[in-house]
């Protein structure tokens, strides 16, 4: 059930919310970011079409794979299974900063390709390929490259809050921002 939490995240969901409470929503949300509301009107400078069209692909993956699995169908999940011993545990702790650099090594040494993660996450692997190039014009809100992190370290079973402390810093220098922004 833990792999399906992500979905009613993404849902703006409960996990014990129905299947009729989802669709509601589901419906809610599509029609929030798919036309021309005056939410998301207001929010075009951050919202390029393209990380548009990403969420409502995500969105939409979301809801097939809750409405299947509340239907006791069983939905197909692809997730490589990541195996963390000893010294890839101990190999990661010795990182001293989490940069797309170390990202992009982590996840090789695991035998982790960038398709296995986007099958997770529905996260393009252009993004994730961004992420470790760090190539931080492709994300111009952090929100984006803060949820696309998540997600990607989450896959990885890496300390999410560790790389973001390291990562994102990074990407607000290279922005303008400062760590209030």
């Amino acid at each position: 059930m833990d792999v399906y939490l992500k979905y009613y995240d993404l849902l703006e969901q409960p996990p014990e919310a129905t299947l009729e409470e989802i669709s509601k929503n589901y419906s809610d949300l599509k029609t929030l970011y798919s036309g021309d509301s005056i939410e998301i009107t207001a929010l075009n400078s951050d919202f390029s079409q393209e990380l548009q069209q990403d969420y409502l692909s995500r969105l939409d993956d979301a809801y097939e794979k809750l409405k299947l699995l509340l239907e006791n169908k069983k939905p197909v999940l692809v997730k490589k299974t990541v195996i963390m011993d000893d010294s890839l545990s101990e190999w990661i702790n010795s990182i001293k900063c989490f940069t797309g650099v170390a990202l992009k090594s982590i996840r090789e040494r695991m035998g982790v390709d960038l398709k296995d993660i986007f099958a997770a996450t529905r996260i393009q692997p252009q993004y994730l390929e961004d992420i470790e190039n760090e190539q931080f014009r492709s994300f111009r809100a952090e929100v984006y490259l803060r949820s696309y992190i998540v997600e990607y370290t989450r896959f990885l079973s890496l300390d999410t809050q560790k790389v973001l402390a390291d990562y994102l810093p990074r990407y607000r220098k290279f922005h303008g921002h400062n760590a209030d922004t």
